[in-house]
This record gives C-alpha cells, structure tokens and sequence, in this order.
C-alpha cells in the first residue's frame, strides 16, 4: 500500500475574526461543543462514513475540523458532500457562510493509522502531498470548497 495515490480532504469552520462564533475556529475540544453541534456532526460523520464506505481509506472523523482519506477517483464527489453537510449545519445555526474545505490527490507513503490527521511520511515527517493540503487550508479564512 506504499507509495500509492490517494484523495485526501481537509475540512473546518473557520468563522471571520471578530464575529460571536469565531471561537469555534480554535475548538479541537469536541465535548465543548454545544450538544446539537455535537450530535449533528456525528450525523454526518456516519453519514459520510457509511454512504462512501466501499471508497474511504481512512475514515472521516467526529471533529468539527475533520479529515478524509479516499479512492481518488472519489474524492471530488466525497469532498463535495462533506462541505455541502457542513455548510447546511453551519446555515441552520444561523451562522454566516465558514466552512473551508480543500482536498486534493496524491502520493502518501504510509496509510497505517485511524485518521487522516494523523497522517506521516515514510521516510519524512510528512508526505508532501498532506504539506500542500494543510498550508492551503490554513493559508485562509476564505470560506468555500477548494480542489488543489
């Protein structure tokens, strides 16, 4: 399983500096979520998980910054339902547009763990694939859906 391709998907809410929800963006505590964001994100992690599952490598995970690693020929059409999932939490909480998705495909050279996040190199501390992806999606606050 070395040194194959794979998709890789990258997701957060990432409300604008100065707004009431902004302290979301820096929430990695699930359980300090409001229960109602906590249950409907559960609902779409199974969701994602169950619905894709013949095309998911690494599983998305219950995180309100989450992570997925897929087929390649997958990942556009697994990306776009997480952010438009999302995107629908994010609207009925009656929160202005936040949700910052990026996902590309690439080489990793060590699939071996139970979340995208904790994705390695091989042979360096990160496959160069998940640099580019991490750098773009914390390179913004711009919100949207960004294949790279």
């Amino acid at each position: 399983m070395d040194n194959q391709e794979y998709g890789v998907i990258y997701l957060t809410v990432c409300p604008k500096k100065g707004t009431p929800a902004e302290w979301i963006k820096y929430c990695h505590i699930f359980s300090a979520l409001p229960k109602s964001f906590q249950e409907n994100i559960k609902h779409i992690t199974d969701s994602i998980n169950s619905k894709y599952t013949d095309d998911i490598v690494i599983p998305m995970d219950i995180s309100l910054h989450p992570g997925c690693t897929t087929t390649p020929e997958s990942v556009d059409e697994i990306a776009t339902d997480m952010y438009n999932q999302f995107s629908e939490l994010i609207e009925r909480n009656s929160l202005k547009p936040c949700v910052r998705c990026v996902y590309t495909v690439g080489i990793l050279t060590d699939i071996d763990t139970d979340s995208t996040h904790h994705l390695y190199g091989k042979y360096t501390a990160y496959d160069e694939v998940m640099i580019k992806l991490g750098t773009y999606l914390s390179g913004s606050e711009e919100p949207g859906l960004f294949k790279i």
